[in-house]
Formats: structure tokens, C-alpha cells, sequence
């Protein structure tokens, strides 16, 4: 069983597949995995990924040299992770909810913390597309406030990195820009933003390449997941309300592969390539959507011109839109 599981999520993009190759009926199989997987589930989420914080403390990770570079006082970094979906059925609102206008997709979110050895300590459950990636974070945030105090001997160890003063007993954490604001409830890390009509300086320039340079781990993190695991790499097909189950399971596994296959840089890039090519995607069904709402548009004044008798031609302004129907509504550009 353990083996059609792992096969089911390296390669599986639809049930009728895999189960050909196991030579077993479609529905027979994927209950006999999904049985499984409950079954391991919570074993494998609380050996490899609750309790991995208990073994690699800070001071596990400073004795061991694995502390980040550049910020040594940050015990994790963390970063949202976005999967396309199929567009969900429902209403017009409830599909809004799973659109990511980043990625010009549907799909689901997930939140990873990711030690500086690349080992995940923490996947949040999945969230619509839609929802920012502070506003997760803030969901998590017993979790963050709890797996960041300092602990024992650790308040004797040396800390002077940013915001020490305001958080004292209190590791930080590694975010990027869609974090910004946690500072005021976390030792939260995040890049300077440029501010409006101006231009960053170049210590502030210098200080986010660092901040970047360290939160690479995540990134390389999720570069490896998607790569492992075709279930959390691909369009994701199967029941929503099971996501939970293979995300996790797939993150505990990786845990475990890491253990043996340190991370790297072409992780990062495998990442890199993911994302690129959703957004790619986005961009071309949004110009597709673009031009049907145009030519629904000329078409339709087109139409109403023909209504004249007098043979006129109808007058409309640039600020009057038609559309043809609320799924070409062009509400998401």
C-alpha cells in the first residue's frame, strides 16, 4: 500500500492512470490509497513536521553550524505557497474567493516555516487563493508567538539582530513583502518597501539582498515539494476537502527526504520555473478573457446600431460597458 501511495503522488493526475498500472478498478484504488493516507497521516505530521522544532532548536542549529548567514537571530523563514485548481463550482462569489489576482489562476494557499537546514516545522491548513498572505500568517499566529520564545539557555545566547529591544525574549522570523506590518505583532523580518515616488537607498538595497539571500530556504523548500510530488506540483484535481491530507503528507515526506538529500540551489530554480510558468498561464487566459469581452462588446454595438430605423448609428461613450455574461465580466483584471 505504501507503494501505490507514493506512486499515486509522484505521478498522479487522475485516478483511471495509476490504477491501470496497479490493475485494479479506479474507485477501488483511490479509496484503498485514500483509507491509507488517513491512516499514516497523523504519524507522519507529528514525526516529521510538529516535532521537528524539539530536536533542531536554536541552539541545536548554532552548535551545528546551521544558523542563517546574514540574520543568525532568525530561527525560520517563512513564505506562502500557491497551487492551481480547477474553478470551483458555486456561485459567482464563492468562485472569487479561490482567484489568485497575483497568478490569474484558481487555487489554494499554504504556509510553510522552513529552518535554516531546510526542514519544514510547520504547513498551515489550505486557504482560497484570494486570501493575503499576512492574513494567513496572522491565522497562524499562536503557532509563530509559541515556536519563537526563547527557551532555556537560549537567553544566554548572543542576539543582536534587528529588533531585539522590542522583542527580547523572542526569536525572529524570515518573510518577504507580503508580510509587511507583522513586525507589530511578531519579530517579523521583512524587506524595506519603496515608497511612493522615491527610490530605496542603497544600505536599504543591501539589507532586503540579505533578507533574500536567507529566506531562499523556503523557496528551495517548496522547489523540492513540487518537484517530488506531481499531487502539489500540478493542476490540482482531486476533492478539496482532502487537500490537507496529500499537502501534508507530501511535506512530511520531503522532510524526510531532505534528511538524506540536503537542499540546494537548483531547488530554488525548479521553483522558480513553477512559478513562472502560472503566472505565463495567468497572463494568457487574462488577454484571452480580454479580447472575448471585446469582441462581445463591438458585437453587441453592433447589434444595438441595427435597431435604428432611421439607419443612425448608436453613440456610446468609453465609459459605457457591455458584457456578455458574468464569467466574461472581466471582474478580476
Amino acid at each position: 500500500m505504501l507503494f501505490m501511495t507514493l506512486t499515486s503522488m509522484k505521478h498522479c493526475g487522475s485516478w483511471d492512470v495509476v490504477s491501470v498500472v496497479f490493475k485494479e478498478k479506479s474507485p477501488t484504488f483511490s479509496k484503498r490509497v485514500n483509507t491509507f493516507l488517513a491512516a499514516i497521516h497523523p504519524t507522519l505530521r507529528a514525526k516529521y513536521i510538529d516535532t521537528v522544532l524539539d530536536k533542531y532548536s536554536m541552539q541545536h542549529l548554532h552548535t551545528s553550524g546551521h544558523r542563517f548567514n546574514n540574520f543568525p537571530s532568525a530561527l525560520y523563514a517563512v513564505d506562502v505557497t500557491f497551487q492551481r485548481t480547477n474553478a470551483p463550482a458555486g456561485s459567482f462569489n464563492e468562485k472569487k474567493r479561490f482567484y489568485s489576482k497575483k497568478h490569474g489562476q484558481y487555487g489554494l494557499k499554504v504556509e510553510a516555516s522552513v529552518l535554516p537546514n531546510g526542514l519544514a516545522i510547520n504547513v498551515t491548513t489550505a486557504v482560497p487563493g484570494s486570501v493575503a498572505d499576512i492574513a494567513i500568517c496572522e491565522s497562524n499566529l499562536d503557532f509563530h508567538q509559541d515556536k519563537l520564545k526563547k527557551i532555556g539557555e537560549e537567553d544566554d545566547m548572543l542576539d543582536d539582530g534587528p529588533m531585539q529591544e522590542e522583542y527580547p525574549r523572542s526569536w525572529a522570523l524570515l518573510a518577504d513583502k507580503g508580510y509587511q506590518g507583522l513586525h507589530r505583532q511578531l519579530r517579523a523580518i521583512t524587506p524595506m518597501k519603496r515608497p511612493a515616488g522615491g527610490l530605496l537607498s542603497a544600505a536599504d538595497m543591501a539589507v532586503n539582498d540579505k533578507i533574500a539571500s536567507d529566506r531562499v530556504i523556503v523557496e528551495n523548500f517548496f522547489g523540492r515539494l513540487k518537484t517530488l510530488w506531481s499531487v502539489v506540483g500540478d493542476t490540482y484535481t482531486w476533492k478539496r476537502e482532502n487537500y490537507d491530507l496529500y499537502f501534508q503528507t507530501c511535506v512530511a515526506f520531503t522532510n524526510l527526504h531532505i534528511r538524506f538529500l540536503p537542499l540546494r540551489e537548483v531547488d530554488g530554480d525548479d521553483l522558480h520555473r513553477h512559478v513562472n510558468g502560472l503566472l505565463s498561464s495567468g497572463q494568457k487566459k487574462k488577454a484571452k478573457r480580454a479580447g472575448s469581452v471585446m469582441k462581445s462588446r463591438e458585437k453587441r454595438k453592433r447589434r444595438l446600431s441595427s435597431l435604428f430605423s432611421t439607419g443612425e448609428s448608436a453613440q456610446f461613450t468609453s465609459e459605457v460597458d457591455f458584457y456578455d455574461s458574468a464569467d466574461e465580466s472581466s471582474i478580476f483584471d
